[in-house]
Protein backbone atom coordinates (compact mmCIF):
# COMPACT_ATOMS: atom_id res chain seq x y z
CA UNK A 1 0.00 0.00 0.00
CA UNK A 2 1.60 3.29 -1.20
CA UNK A 3 1.43 6.51 1.07
CA UNK A 4 -1.49 8.85 0.38
CA UNK A 5 0.75 11.54 -0.78
CA UNK A 6 2.90 9.07 -3.66
CA UNK A 7 -0.01 8.18 -4.86
CA UNK A 8 -1.53 11.49 -5.47
CA UNK A 9 2.02 12.64 -6.50
CA UNK A 10 1.47 9.08 -9.43
CA UNK A 11 -2.32 10.33 -10.25
CA UNK A 12 -1.10 13.92 -10.90
CA UNK A 13 1.22 13.06 -13.82
CA UNK A 14 -0.74 10.66 -15.37
CA UNK A 15 -3.97 13.14 -14.85
CA UNK A 16 -1.96 16.00 -16.42
CA UNK A 17 -0.36 13.77 -19.07
CA UNK A 18 -3.47 12.55 -20.63
CA UNK A 19 -5.92 15.63 -20.00
CA UNK A 20 -3.77 18.83 -19.90
CA UNK A 21 -2.85 21.26 -16.62
CA UNK A 22 -5.42 23.03 -18.48
CA UNK A 23 -8.11 20.69 -17.13
CA UNK A 24 -6.64 19.42 -14.02
CA UNK A 25 -6.77 21.27 -11.09
CA UNK A 26 -5.06 18.92 -8.37
CA UNK A 27 -6.20 15.14 -7.40
CA UNK A 28 -7.00 14.06 -3.84
CA UNK A 29 -7.16 10.31 -2.79
CA UNK A 30 -8.32 8.64 0.29
CA UNK A 31 -8.91 5.30 1.78
CA UNK A 32 -12.12 3.40 0.75
CA UNK A 33 -14.12 0.09 0.57
CA UNK A 34 -15.27 -1.37 -2.77
CA UNK A 35 -18.51 -2.90 -3.56
CA UNK A 36 -17.31 -6.46 -2.78
CA UNK A 37 -15.65 -5.51 0.45
CA UNK A 38 -12.14 -4.73 -0.78
CA UNK A 39 -9.79 -1.94 0.21
CA UNK A 40 -9.81 0.68 -2.53
CA UNK A 41 -8.36 3.93 -3.08
CA UNK A 42 -11.07 6.36 -4.11
CA UNK A 43 -9.24 8.85 -6.79
CA UNK A 44 -10.72 12.31 -7.28
CA UNK A 45 -9.69 14.59 -10.25
CA UNK A 46 -10.49 18.21 -9.65
CA UNK A 47 -11.30 19.65 -13.14
CA UNK A 48 -11.30 23.43 -13.63
CA UNK A 49 -14.56 25.41 -13.80
CA UNK A 50 -14.12 25.05 -17.67
CA UNK A 51 -12.91 22.04 -18.18
CA UNK A 52 -15.75 19.64 -17.91
CA UNK A 53 -16.56 20.53 -21.76
CA UNK A 54 -12.68 20.05 -22.67
CA UNK A 55 -12.96 16.66 -21.23
CA UNK A 56 -12.81 13.88 -24.67
CA UNK A 57 -13.67 10.38 -24.07
CA UNK A 58 -10.31 8.86 -25.20
CA UNK A 59 -8.44 10.72 -23.03
CA UNK A 60 -10.75 10.08 -20.04
CA UNK A 61 -10.54 6.10 -20.93
CA UNK A 62 -6.45 6.76 -21.26
CA UNK A 63 -6.36 8.24 -17.75
CA UNK A 64 -8.01 5.70 -15.62
CA UNK A 65 -6.09 3.02 -17.19
CA UNK A 66 -2.44 4.57 -16.90
CA UNK A 67 -3.29 5.40 -13.05
CA UNK A 68 -4.31 1.83 -12.40
CA UNK A 69 -1.26 0.69 -14.51
CA UNK A 70 1.24 3.32 -13.02
CA UNK A 71 -0.63 2.45 -9.61
CA UNK A 72 0.22 -0.82 -9.90
CA UNK A 73 3.82 -0.45 -11.06
CA UNK A 74 4.47 1.42 -7.93
CA UNK A 75 3.48 -1.47 -5.56
CA UNK A 76 -0.09 -0.41 -5.05
CA UNK A 77 -2.76 -3.50 -4.44
CA UNK A 78 -5.97 -1.70 -4.00
CA UNK A 79 -8.09 -0.95 -6.70
CA UNK A 80 -8.17 3.04 -8.26
CA UNK A 81 -11.60 3.97 -8.29
CA UNK A 82 -11.79 7.44 -10.08
CA UNK A 83 -14.39 10.53 -10.16
CA UNK A 84 -14.03 13.53 -12.01
CA UNK A 85 -15.56 16.64 -10.21
CA UNK A 86 -14.87 20.52 -9.93
CA UNK A 87 -14.36 22.21 -6.67
CA UNK A 88 -17.96 23.92 -6.83
CA UNK A 89 -19.42 20.24 -7.13
CA UNK A 90 -17.21 19.33 -4.10
CA UNK A 91 -18.34 22.26 -2.16
CA UNK A 92 -22.23 21.54 -2.72
CA UNK A 93 -21.23 17.67 -1.21
CA UNK A 94 -19.46 18.61 1.38
CA UNK A 95 -22.71 21.25 2.79
CA UNK A 96 -24.14 20.00 5.56
CA UNK A 97 -27.97 20.40 3.77
CA UNK A 98 -26.40 17.16 1.55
Amino acid sequence: MLPQAKIDEIVAEVATAYLTREIVERVMSEPTIDSEGEEAVRITIVIKPDGMEKLKGDSVLDTLVGIHNKLGEAGEERYPLVRYATQAELDVGDSPES
